[in-house]
């Protein structure tokens, strides 16, 4: 028995309306999976571990993740304030993208656990301010070239900027204990502020 022409057609249609819908269906399910790979990923906000050493770290704040969307934390530390040598502060080190897509930016965001209070570092660079009658020569003998070195200095303060290596928090806390202690060549020494853009 054969189809007639009308019956042909129709039977081409309905095989590409399953096809269309079959397809599509496939489409959505392999997205969704992509999805849910993602929020697991270590470093991902949703994911609990941290990208660089898989350790469990608690949410990042709200207002944090906000200032920071499609960020990836790679270090969290308790108790490693780098404005008050605080007990009561949880730090995370977060990788996002700059003012151009190649710039890498690590920002630290540090939170005080009794105010509540949000602050943001720039994770690889201290600002340096040499005692007077000190020069550049002087501070590049001093610094681990391996770890450390200058990428500039703030024109309105005078200060160095100094690139670090490790970004841990308790890595920079004990980089600037460090360059306090050496008082006869740093007046002062602090970690870079950063200031998020206002979405």
């Amino acid at each position: 028995m054969s189809l007639s022409k009308k019956e042909r057609r129709l039977t081409i249609w309905i095989g590409i309306a399953i096809g269309v819908a079959c397809s599509s269906m496939l489409v959505r399910y392999a997205f969704n999976q992509k999805e849910i790979k993602a929020k697991e990923r270590p470093g991902n906000y949703n994911s609990g571990r941290t990208a660089a050493d898989q350790k469990a770290f608690p949410p990042l704040p709200f207002e944090a993740q906000k200032a920071l969307p499609h960020g990836i934390v790679v270090f969290h530390d308790y108790n490693q304030s780098m404005l008050n040598g605080s007990e009561n502060s949880s730090s995370w080190v977060i990788e996002t993208t700059g003012n151009f897509r190649s710039e890498r930016l690590f920002v630290l965001v540090e939170k005080n656990i009794h105010s509540g209070s949000i602050d943001y570092f720039r994770a690889s660079e201290i600002y340096l301010l040499l005692q007077p009658k000190k020069n550049a020569a002087q501070l590049e003998f001093y610094l681990d070239e391996s770890t450390q070195r200058v990428i500039g200095k703030n024109s309105k303060t005078h200060e160095f900027i100094i690139q670090i290596k490790d970004i841990k928090p308790v890595e920079i806390r004990k980089t600037l204990q460090l360059f306090r202690k050496n008082s006869s060549l740093i007046a002062k020494a602090r970690v870079a502020p950063w200031k998020p853009l206002i979405r």
